[in-house]
């Protein structure tokens, strides 16, 4: 969930895709520039082994991997 901003006075909580999408190329980015260039499976593969599991253990249909790490990606 991720809060956003709404009218000039309110904020709602948001989820999905479109609230994702940034975080994840974030993390992305951060691995692609300490590990250097990879095909997108290896990216892929960092990123979801990195995540933290926050629901039942393994992958849900809610949460899928889990939330992203970005600390972990990178160590």
């Amino acid at each position: 969930m991720v809060l956003s901003p709404g009218d000039a006075t309110d904020y709602y909580f948001a989820a999905g895709t479109s609230m994702a999408a940034p975080h994840v190329s974030g993390v992305a980015a951060l691995i692609v520039g300490k590990y250097g260039r990879m095909n997108p499976a290896q990216l892929k593969a960092i990123i979801q082994k990195s995540a933290d599991d926050i629901l039942k253990p393994g992958a849900d249909p809610f949460t899928g991997k889990g939330r992203i790490n970005a600390v972990s990606a990178v160590q």
